[in-house]
Parts: structure tokens; sequence; C-alpha cells
């Protein structure tokens, strides 16, 4: 589809804080009263009013900071180097304060206007406040793009080194190599969190087909160039930690990514192999995190079916097959002209259609890769419900009307016996699989 959706809310106007209200907040700022500070945005929030890009910069910075234990700690963040007592350290009650407001805006204004100081293509006009907390962190402003401020030790290796006031307002590259850190640093789950609310809102209210966030697409670099081993990298650490809401987090971003790859900004196949090199030698159980908390729809149940089809294929890339393109029709001679219809709009539907039912039956037989941890008979049984799935919520034109067929004439019944044991005589997993199957695809 290229349709873009009726939208029944008018469009929302949200203007700029005035200098006034801006002094309110920066003047306890300047003093050290953070909390004092928070206070005030927040009374100030309203739907029509958006926050100043510096004052979410600083929010960000409150919110990421992990207060040291040694109390005496002097930071030098003024052009004179002169030494800033501790007390102007955020306090864990700031930081606290920070994350949540920062939602409260994030469920107040637009996502545009509140993610505006991570814009790579935003740039923040000159600000005269050069208190602790704003000139520490211009650091944030710097980054590339919003993956770099959650990597553990962000802010321990760039508090000092980009406090200098000079180049506000200007966005250059950091130089500091943190991939060797974890992707998201303990202090940054909660910055995660605000950052798919806002992705999450942004793919809602966005009016254009396929549903997908743009904000999140800027995210990823330039269009020549989309640059996915970041926001990936996070969903492989989430997937990793005991903290189911946290492993929730990964499958969400997952989420958008693959709403992403819906469309012809991001590329389908390099997604699927992106993530099954990542995936290929971690264990089922892994694997069954991330695909369960998926949100059910065509392009989600679409993407598993090509990384189960991975799995069991040895190319290195998934095979596309291309939308049949529509042949134009030479009109009879006689015939009476056509007026030319208006230019339809440029489909952002990406080209990549799910495999045929004869497809998914040759994959019953496929052995799985030999680099994969994961049980052939688990990915097999997944494979099928997502196929199933996808067949069923699909949109009619994308559908197999093979598929039908093969549960009616008895097809699916002697796949299921080879693959999975026959009926009554199957074992272990392979007599569990069968029998959910069997539920799933109304074989008996």
């Amino acid at each position: 589809m290229n349709a873009t959706q009726p939208v029944d809310d008018p469009p929302r106007v949200e203007s700029e804080m005035s200098q006034h209200q801006r002094n309110l907040v920066d003047l306890c700022l300047e003093e050290g009263q953070y909390e004092q500070a928070i206070d005030v945005l927040g009374q100030l929030r309203a739907p029509h009013l958006k926050p100043s890009a510096a004052h979410v910069r600083q929010l960000l910075f409150m919110a990421l900071y992990d207060r040291p234990p040694d109390k005496h700690l002097e930071l030098s963040s003024s052009p004179s180097k002169k030494p800033k007592k501790s007390h102007l350290l955020p306090s864990p009650a700031a930081a606290l304060a920070s994350q949540q407001l920062l939602v409260s805006f994030a469920n107040t204004n637009s996502p545009a206007a509140v993610i505006r100081a991570l814009r790579p293509s935003d740039v923040e006009p000159e600000d005269d406040n050069e208190c602790f907390v704003a000139t520490e962190s211009l650091c944030i402003s710097r980054c590339k793009n919003c993956w770099q401020i959650l990597a553990q030790g962000f802010l321990d290796h760039n508090q000092l080194m980009f406090s200098s006031p000079k180049g506000k307002g200007k966005r250059t590259s950091l130089s500091v190599d943190l991939e060797s850190q974890a992707a998201v640093g303990e202090t940054a789950w909660p910055v995660l969190g605000w950052l798919l609310l806002i992705f999450e809102r942004d793919e809602q209210e966005n009016p254009i087909l396929p549903r997908h966030s743009p904000l999140l697409l800027e995210q990823l670099g330039s269009p020549s160039r989309r640059d996915i081993d970041a926001p990936l990298a996070i969903v492989m650490h989430c997937l990793q930690q005991p903290d189911q809401r946290r492993r929730v987090m990964g499958s969400r971003l997952m989420n958008l990514l693959i709403h992403l790859s819906s469309t012809t900004h991001l590329d389908f196949p390099i997604l699927v192999v992106s993530v099954f090199n990542r995936l290929s030698a971690s264990s089922m159980d892994v694997i069954s995190s991330l695909m369960s908390n998926l949100s059910p729809s065509p392009a989600v149940f679409k993407f598993k079916i090509a990384l189960y089809q991975k799995y069991f294929n040895d190319t290195d890339a998934v095979k596309i097959a291309a939308r049949p393109r529509p042949q134009a029709r030479a009109q009879p001679k006689g015939s009476p002209v056509k007026v030319r219809e208006l230019a339809q709009p440029v489909s952002l539907v990406n080209k990549y259609r799910a495999p045929g039912s004869a497809e998914i039956l040759r994959l019953m037989e496929a052995k799985t890769s030999e680099s994969s941890a994961a049980s052939p008979l688990r990915l097999k049984f997944e494979l099928l419900v997502s196929y199933n799935a996808y067949q069923t919520d699909a949109a009619t034109t994308d559908r197999d009307p093979e598929w039908p067929n093969l549960q009616r004439n008895g097809t699916m019944a002697k796949t299921l016996d080879s693959t999975f044991g026959s009926k009554g005589a199957a074992v272990g997993e392979g007599a569990a699989y069968r029998n959910l199957l069997e539920t799933i695809l109304n074989v008996y």
C-alpha cells in the first residue's frame, strides 16, 4: 500500500518556550538546583509548548549521570578551568526526576519536538547558559546518532573531553571508541525506553504506509549508507539480560527495524542476514526470546519466514522474488483516447515477497546450517507457524492460493509425518510439535 491514512485530529501546533520561561529553568540550573529546575520545566510542560533542545539535552545528561562515590570529586567545566565542587554533580534524585520528565514530554509533545536534541539534521541555536550541566551535556549534541549516548561509559569518556563551550551548536563526530563497551550502560536503560517510546509514537502518527518511523530512519545514517550495526548490537545486548523488561526492549527495537525494512528505505535482505549472523550461534532460548515478543503483523511474519528460511539455506543472501511489473496493454485501433491519469505516489513497499508453499515444503526436508545451535525441529515448527499466520493476515494479493490446498489434500499431513514423525508414533519433541501443528494448521 502507498496511500496515506486519514488524519482525524488537526495538525499539532507547537511553539517555542519564551525566553522568560527558559530563563526560569536556567536560573535554577546555574545555582545547581537541579530538582527545582526539573520541577519548573515540568510545570511549563504543555502540548502547545515544545521544550528547547538544550533543556532536553541537559535532562538526558542528568538522566544518564551516575554520581561517583567520591564526594570530594572536583571537575573542570569552564573555559577558565575553575574547579567545580561535587555539589554541582546531579544527584540520584535529579537523575530519576529527569528520566520521568523525559517520558512525560514524550507523552505530551510530538516525537519530533522531543527528540530534536538528538536529530542529526538539527543544529542547536547559540546558548548563553554556561552552567555545569549545560557545558557538560554538549557531548550529547556532538553524537552522530542516538545510539552513542546509550553506550556504557559514554559520559565517563566524554565529560571532560567536550566540556569547552566552543563550537556550541555544531555537530561533530566523537573520537572516542566505545565499541568495546556494553551497548547499553546501566544508567542508560531508562533512556533507551524513552527512545523506544518516541519511535513507536512516531510510527503510529506517521500517515505514510507501510507503517514506519521516519525519526528512527534518521538515526541509521544517510540514504546512501544505512548503518544498522549499532541498533542490532543493542537488540542483542537486550536479549542477554536476565530482566524480562530489558529483553522486551530488544524486541521492541527489532519490531521498529522490521517495519522500516518493509519500506524501500531499509534493505530487507541485509536486515535478515545481519540478524541471522548475530543469532546463528545463539541458543533457541535467545531466538525465542526475540521472536515471541515481536508484535504480530504481516511484516513481522514475513521477516520471521525469511530468517527461518536462512537457517536452512547455504546461500549468503535471502532470495528475493520481485513483484511482477504490470504490463502495458496496446490500445485497439479506433478506441477512444484515454485521458492520462494523475501520477500515482511512489510506492514505499519493498519488493520482497514471501516464498511460495513449495519452498516451505522443501525446507521441511532441509538441514540447518552447521553453525546453528538451534533445534532443527523447533525452527521448522516456528517456520510453519509463521508462514500460516502470514497466509492468514497478509493482503489477498500477497498470499499463496496453494497453501489452503496443501492443508486439505493431505500434502501437509504427509509433510508433518516425514518431518516430526507419524501421527501416534512420533515421540518427544517431534510429537509435541506435531500435535500443536495439527491444531494450528487444521490438519487431522
